[in-house]
């Protein structure tokens, strides 16, 4: 049996990140499996990008060029309409690449795609596979018009259109455009659907696009083996960090440009934190932590893209908080429970599903500062022997490990060939 995954990106993102553990994982299970990306490496093994697809002569490259000027000039056409619209909105549909016949040529009894957004898999293109198709779902984009977090807009349900997202009051927009190209795609696929968290899952089976498919609730997994506890006093000290301080962890890639982040509600809450001996650690951007205005101490520590070194920051600090408005099987969460420690955040999305509340971490009242501000205080204090953190990892070696998530996989491919 063979399997080839599908996603934009080897190594970048949540999404990357997530099917790389899980092609790894069933690749010990005795599947054998291959990637198929945009942006990856093809020295990497096992990973096969697109441009080995590409035909390379001056011929192409000038059709190529005149081809994408004029898609460009269709996608701002279609665009033109919303351009006042919010900027977290991804017309990833509209503009994508041609795989040059790749998902023919490349040889596997099961397609598993993941993340397939930012102008790589035209969803038209999937007609062509006639192989079953497992989708592991990443966010909302697959059943939703043309959102990847529809928040509290339910279109998704019957049909979208009128689109909140896009400031539209007409009815047959963009995102019902789009809904219907989705709609007429997938009656002619041999889909499966599988998400990550039961939040999710619930949500695809409510969806006009996804109810008539079968739907997996399998989650994601992680190393347990390099995302695990340490000690938190010598972690300190090979950081640099005071060994006596309280340390908060916030990851906040695009926090000021990205609402669903959460820094709003972030700010809000530090202002109730009266503890003097706390300090907010943050990862993961460039931003002038100057602009966020935060009344406690806080300190940059810029981009990461380094497992051990997240591993260690994980250990090094006392609360991980993740104020995220929407999250579907949050890799942050996972991962900080695997290292001991205490997560803090909304009860929204899939975060229930790993955050057992006031036993790893707290789960606090959806938008509400104040009950953030009381769970971060909360895991402080109780956390002085040790349950907490304990408590956390237990959960993560119960049901996120790389061997419990890949035979669940492997029993799913099996089912299909």
């Amino acid at each position: 049996m063979k399997v080839l995954f599908v996603n934009t990106n080897e190594a970048y993102g949540g999404a990357a990140r997530a099917a790389m553990r899980i092609m790894r994982g069933v690749q010990r299970c005795g599947v054998k499996t291959e990637m198929f990306v945009k942006n990856g490496s093809a020295q990497s093994k096992n990973v096969i990008t697109i441009w080995q697809y590409t035909p390379n002569n001056s011929i192409y490259k000038a059709y190529h060029w005149v081809k994408e000027k004029i898609k460009n000039k269709w996608y701002h056409y279609k665009w033109n309409p919303y351009k006042k619209t919010k900027q977290d909105v991804f017309l990833s549909d509209l503009r994508s690449m041609s795989c040059h016949g790749a998902l023919q040529k490349l040889d596997y009894d099961i397609v598993h795609l993941h993340w397939i957004n930012q102008r790589f898999i035209d969803i038209r293109e999937l007609r062509k596979i006639k192989k079953p198709i497992v989708w592991t779902l990443h966010d909302s984009w697959v059943f939703t018009g043309i959102c990847h977090l529809p928040y509290a807009c339910k279109q998704y349900e019957t049909h979208c259109g009128a689109c909140p997202m896009l400031g539209s009051n007409k009815e047959r927009d963009l995102a019902y455009e789009i809904f219907d190209k989705k709609q007429e795609v997938y009656k002619d696929l041999d889909l499966h659907i599988v998400t990550p968290s039961r939040w999710l899952g619930e949500c695809a089976q409510r969806s006009a696009l996804l109810s008539r498919f079968p739907v997996h609730v399998i989650p994601n997994c992680i190393d347990t083996e390099l995302y695990q506890p340490m000690d938190k006093a010598d972690v300190r000290k090979v950081l640099g960090f005071e060994t006596d301080k309280k340390y908060l962890l916030f990851g906040a890639v695009h926090a000021l440009a990205d609402a669903n982040k959460g820094l709003t509600y972030l700010k809000k809450a530090m202002e109730r934190i009266k503890d003097a001996n706390v300090e907010l650690l943050v990862y993961g951007t460039d931003d002038d932590l100057q602009s966020y205005n935060l009344s406690i101490p806080v300190r940059s520590l810029g981009y990461i893209n380094n497992d051990k070194m997240m591993a260690l920051l994980y250990n090094a600090a006392d609360v991980c908080i993740v104020p995220s408005l929407s999250e579907n099987l949050s890799n942050t969460i996972m991962e900080s429970l695997s290292c001991g420690t205490p997560v803090v955040a909304f009860n929204i999305g899939g975060n229930s599903d790993m955050i057992d509340h006031k036993k790893n971490g707290y789960l606090a009242r959806e938008k509400d500062s104040t009950d953030l501000a009381k769970g971060i205080e909360w895991c402080l204090a109780n956390n002085k022997d040790g349950a907490l953190s304990r408590t956390a990892r237990e959960k993560v070696l119960n049901n996120y490990t790389i061997e419990i998530v890949s035979e669940q996989y492997k029993q799913l491919y099996q089912s299909l060939v």
